[in-house]
């Protein structure tokens, strides 16, 4: 398999893991785990979880395919009921099978399980009285509630009369105890209002109970009156309300009509005179409406109306072959449809429709503009569901009274609600043929409904339901019925897929219309359009706007209406970032309309340009430099000029647009920001489209405006700027003449002055400014140019923290070598080349620091980039390369990329590679054959230079040759001494494995080189926080890693006490907490060494132990006895004292002041056989 196969395996596997098993593969172990719960329910409670959290485990593999469960369901409920049924078993054994048992429940479903439980007569007592003895108000065993409840709804089913399973006779008079019917009832009413799961299983039993013929007329009504009280009571709560509405809406399901029809009229008069329906809670909404619409069914009796509309017989050929506009002979007759009015008018008469229902139907389309989704939906359902029964009169009343929700003045709730009760009504046939002109306008604006609240807007689910409509239309009806509206429909579909910003409206439209097309098979194009606009592909909104509605534009029934709901929805939507794709799609829908765009869609967009909406004209002004930009390149391609295509009235209005926006101080306040903004792009866009104002006033406005733009803070507006620079001066400023040459030179000198300013800001935009400069302008004062910017590169006193001043100039310098390319050793001299290269290396040791962290990261990957970009474009000139600027490239490419910032080491790698295998192939790479080996192509390729447990191995390897050993080691020392755990683990494991490899294959030698350079390393940055904090903790490391055991421990060689001293001076006036705890914890290494060195340490460590911090004093302490335990053998200490210094270290409060512990610390110096430190005396 190859590796692009296996990568798209590897892609793929996550979304088909929910569908990927075949069968109930671990019954067996299932088996043997309910087998041994006599074993786990005795053992420890670690173990108990254990195996409870494997067999949720198991069974939650099957909780989207729960059917595969089916054929074993028996077995499993077998054995856990052999376990509940056994008199000796004790009560904790029946609670962990009954919390096995109701995860077997969670995943296939109390229905299922319900009726796969036993129910035999002898099972009712024992299952009655277990459930008598629970304790409602445990949390702990609510499980065993929930599971004989629902085992108890089963048994209660028998045939037998209740009486029977009496005890004693019910009819002798003063017999006090209860009868069976009202300990069942009893359970029901406590476990009807708990505040647990066991509420859903009372609610269950009391359907099945109270429906039996033996207990429906002593108890039914009873309960209702109970549940009513009881609910409508001051003092009722959440769950009380809940489990009421739950267990009548249980009881009106499973009930008959004819008995329950007696009670209806007062059921629905408590439900809706309780004022349910003012409680915030979205459970008892949802069964308040259930309720209802089961209350509705209840009066009206059971049928299927003849009035319904019926689709006929479906083709699924016939219906494609339509739509590709094939002839068919399909009868499109429907009898069901066409019924006689006489027939119809014997059967309304037939049906007596009581007054209740209108409430009912009032009480529904109430429910339709309620504020929960959820709650919408249930009444919606309950609309279509209680229409199916009524007369044709009123069901067509029902729908013009749901039409009438969709009122510019009612909520988006209603709307949304609306959408899903005509989706019902037309699912189920109630929606007749005759009532579309009215429904379809309306769709058609839910399609599109969007209304903006604040920094955001409501519609999103009001779209989604309406495309839930669309597709129900096309299940609904024949084609014939709907082909008045194919084309209407097929548009706003078509919009709503490419042009929506949720996905979930994308991909819900783009259903819809695969459903029309295979079912209604009249959508123009449909098939075509389905290959490019499906599921998937309109995830991604960029493809969405930029590519799919290109392709659908080409056919012509469709171009028109994505353009004009671009112009008339997008163009001002609230959010700028669909503004602008709305600019990019209307750029690359031009040229399938463009006469319309000339004449239609310019002048409705100048006149958005002076809207009182900030959106509007922002959008408008982007809009507009798309199109312009689009026309030009149709006049190309007929070899015309852009003002021969355009209305002299278009080119007059884009040439006084910013003029006029000036004198409307558009450009003020924070609404400016944005018309800025969108301006810059305009005039980017007039330069590129060669708009004919050459010559003329508004060049010099359009000019200042991009230089306001230049020093704005925010950094969008400089960048629009910095983008129309090159395009506006390479079209308006490149006369041949010299007050053109004049006009360029002031302008350049006007830059150059800038890049010296106070303001960090300005110097900013100026520096990428210059970078953006055509070639022609920078070539006469390229020496001013590079100088300037260089000088901008410097760090002095009041450009300290300046990092993004520095790097937008290296940047700059960047770009200008790119634009001169072709000059490079002509106008672009070696001289400048090499100052450029200097900065660019001097780039590299830019670390500065601030709040936001090492902001001189910026200017690393800004100096690496920089010197990639130039040295690729210098490998055809050799010449100007030279063997030593090489290596200093390399290693400091190669330094970066061992450091500590991820996304740094990614670039750096990146770049390092793409030196090693340019073509041409650079000159004077140091090593580069072994860099070839290390560095293989195809691995490179497809490495993620992110991982640093990958890049670290490698780049160590660099560390053997001289060119690379003093950058590397640099880059690793911050390396491995930084505070990140998974960056110090990849690189000191590499590191360490590296130099014992080294060890073994050429000795020692190479090891002490190493350390000589990692004490030069130090020496170069004494005091220098930055370096020394990870170095402290690097040495640390790398002395207890064993890589350099004979380097310290040879007392020929110096490295341990060069190392002792540097280390002195370091901590020695230290305030920094933190360093002085490294430094403290490198010191504890030098214990090992059995020299001078160790009691150097040990004096210092000494002095340490009565530090002014406490902090240091106990951290001083309890290093000095972990490293004793560890080197105690080892170090210059006597061993006959080594027991009693340590108990002095451990039993000592070293926070004490320090005049208590001194005294303690003169007699471990004594014990150690080390002087004493003395205070010196001030003079």
């Amino acid at each position: 398999m190859s590796e692009k196969s296996e990568e798209i395996q590897k892609d793929e596997e996550p979304f088909g893991l929910g569908c990927a098993l075949e069968m109930f593969s671990e019954v067996d172990e299932v088996l043997e785990m309910i087998e041994n719960l006599k074993t786990v329910v005795n053992s420890q409670q670690s173990i108990s979880e254990k195996a409870y959290e494997r067999f949720i485990f198991i069974l939650g593999q099957y909780q989207e395919q729960p059917h595969l469960l089916d054929s074993h369901i028996d077995l499993l409920l077998d054995k856990f009921i052999s376990l509940v049924r056994d008199p000796t078993n004790k009560i904790e054994i029946k609670h962990l099978s009954f919390k096995y048992m109701c995860t077997l429940i969670k995943v296939r479903g109390y229905k299922v399980i319900v009726r796969h439980l036993p129910h035999e007569v002898s099972d009712f007592e024992p299952v009655l009285q277990l459930l008598e003895s629970q304790d409602p108000s445990d949390p702990e065993t609510w499980t065993t509630r929930y599971v004989l409840l629902l085992w108890l709804s089963i048994i209660v089913m028998i045939p037998f009369h209740m009486s029977r399973l009496d005890g004693f006779d019910s009819t002798v008079s003063g017999n006090t105890q209860k009868t069976v019917m009202c300990r069942v009832l009893d359970m029901i009413k406590t476990y009807a209002v708990v505040p647990d799961k066991c509420r859903d299983a009372a609610a269950y039993l009391a359907a099945r109970f109270l429906t039996r013929y033996d207990v429906k007329e002593e108890h039914l009504s009873a309960f209702f009156e109970w549940a009513s009280e009881l609910s409508t009571a001051p003092d009722s709560n959440v769950f009380v309300k809940y489990g009421c509405l739950a267990s009548v809406a249980m009881i009106l399901k499973h009930g008959k009509r004819e008995d329950l029809l007696p009670h209806a009229r007062n059921l629905l008069s408590w439900i809706v005179n309780a004022e349910f329906k003012s409680n915030p809670g979205t459970n008892i909404q949802k069964l308040v409406y259930k309720n209802i619409q089961r209350i509705g069914l209840t009066f009206l009796p059971t049928r299927i109306v003849t009035w319904r509309y019926e689709r006929g017989n479906r083709s699924l050929a016939a219906n494609l072959s339509a739509g590709d506009g094939g002839s068919t002979t399909i009868n499109l007759t429907n009898p069901s449809a066409t019924t006689s009015d006489s027939k119809e008018e014997s059967t309304s008469q037939e049906i007596d429709v009581p007054d209740e229902v209108e409430e009912v139907i009032d009480q529904l389309i109430q429910g339709l503009g309620s504020g929960d989704s959820v709650v919408r939906w249930s009444a919606a359902k309950g609309v279509g569901r209680v229409t199916g029964r009524l007369p044709k009169e009123l069901a067509d009343e029902v729908v013009g009274s749901v039409l009438e929700r969709f009122s510019p003045r009612e909520g988006d709730g209603a709307w949304h609600g609306g959408c899903l009760a005509l989706a019902e009504l037309g699912r189920r046939g109630l929606l007749l043929p005759q009532r579309l002109p009215e429904v379809v306008p309306v769709i058609l604006k839910a399609l599109v409904y969007d209304e903006p609240r604040g920094y955001s807007s409501v519609g999103s689910h009001i779209r989604d339901a309406a495309c839930y409509v669309c597709w129900s239309f096309a299940r609904a009806y024949e084609m014939n019925i709907l082909k008045p509206f194919v084309n209407d429909i097929a548009s706003t579909l078509l919009i709503v897929t490419c042009f929506d910003r949720e996905i979930n409206c994308r991909r819900a439209a783009s259903a819809a219309f695969q459903e029309n097309v295979g079912r209604q098979g009249t959508f123009p194009h449909g098939i075509d359009i389905l290959t490019a606009a499906d599921f998937f592909a309109v995830s991604l909104r960029n493809n969405a706007y930029l590519n799919i509605s290109v392709y659908i534009a080409q056919f012509e029934e469709y171009t028109l209406p994505l353009i004009k709901h671009l112009i008339d929805r997008k163009v001002d939507h609230w959010d700028i970032a669909i503004r602008e794709l709305t600019a990019k799609a209307l750029h690359n829908l031009t040229p399938k309309a463009p006469e319309y765009m000339i004449n239609a869609v310019l002048p409705t967009l100048f006149e958005k340009c002076y809207s009182i909406d900030l959106n509007s004209r922002h959008g408008a002004v982007l809009s507009i430099g798309e199109i312009l930009f689009a026309l030009s390149k149709i006049a190309k391609e007929k070899q015309t000029q852009i003002e021969n295509i355009l209305d002299s009235e278009i080119v007059d209005m884009s040439k006084k647009l910013i003029p006029n926006f000036r004198e409307r101080l558009y450009f003020r306040g924070m609404g400016g920001e944005l018309m800025r903004q969108a301006c810059s792009d305009f005039i980017e866009k007039c330069s590129l489209t060669h708009m004919p104002f050459h010559d003329c006033y508004v060049i010099e406005d359009w000019l200042k405006l991009l230089d306001e733009c230049l020093t704005y803070d925010v950094i969008n507006i400089r960048m629009g700027a910095i983008a129309a620079i090159p395009a506006f001066l390479n079209e308006y400023y490149s006369g041949i003449s010299p007050e053109d040459s004049e006009r360029r030179s002031i302008i350049l000198n006007n830059y150059i002055g800038e890049l010296s300013t106070s303001n960090q800001v300005t110097r900013m935009g100026h520096a990428l400014a210059l970078g953006a400069m055509p070639a022609f302008i920078l070539r006469p004062h390229l020496d001013d140019v590079i100088n300037s910017l260089i000088s901008a590169t410097v760090i002095t006193l009041d450009t300290l923290k300046w990092a993004e001043s520095r790097r937008d100039a290296i940047k700059a310098l960047t770009t200008i070598c790119v634009s001169l390319k072709c000059d490079v050793g002509q106008a672009l001299t070696k001289e400048h080349i090499n100052k450029i290269y200097k900065t660019f290396l001097g780039g590299l040791n830019e670390y500065t620091q601030d709040n936001r962290g090492d902001i001189g990261a910026w200017v690393r990957e800004a100096s690496m980039t920089g010197l990639q970009t130039l040295t690729l474009l210098l490998a055809n000139q050799p010449m100007l390369l030279e063997a030593n600027l090489m290596c200093k490239i390399t290693s400091g490419i190669a330094q970066q990329a061992v450091e500590k910032i991820d996304r740094t080491r990614a670039l750096a790698g990146r770049i390092f590679y793409s030196f090693i295998y340019n073509e041409p192939r650079i000159p004077y790479i140091p090593n580069h054959d072994v860099l070839v080996e290390i560095f293989p192509k195809d691995e490179c390729e497809m490495l993620n230079w992110n991982s640093a447990a990958i890049t670290f191995p490698k780049f160590v390897q660099l560390v053997e040759f001289p060119d690379y050993t003093y950058n590397l080691l640099l880059g690793l020392v911050c390396s491995v001494g930084g505070l990140t755990e998974t960056l110090v683990k990849s690189s000191s494991t590499s590191l360490f494995a590296y130099l014992k490899s080294e060890e073994e294959k050429k000795g020692i030698s190479e090891i002490i080189r190493y350390c000589d350079i990692v004490y030069q390393i130090f020496c170069d940055f004494q005091k220098v926080d930055r370096i020394i904090v990870p170095i402290l903790r690097f040495l640390n490391k790398l002395m207890g890693s064993g890589c350099i055991t004979e380097v310290i421990t040879d007392p020929n060689l110096e490295f341990a006490r060069k190392i002792l001293k540097l280390v002195q001076l370091e901590i020695t006036g230290c305030k920094d907490i933190y360093k002085l705890i490294d430094g403290i914890d490198l010191l504890c290494q030098f214990i090992q060494i059995k020299t001078e060195v160790c009691g150097s340490a040990l004096v210092q460590l000494s002095i340490l132990l009565c530090h002014r911090q406490s902090y240091v004093r106990r951290s001083t302490s309890g290093r000095l006895y972990e490293s004793l335990l560890v080197y105690g053998d080892s170090s210059t200490i006597p061993p006959e004292n080594l027991d009693e210094v340590m108990n002095l270290l451990s039993s000592t409060n070293w926070e004490d002041p320090v005049d208590v512990v001194k005294p303690v610390r003169n007699e471990l110096c004594h014990l150690m056989n080390i002087r004493v430190p003395m205070t010196k005396k001030k003079t």
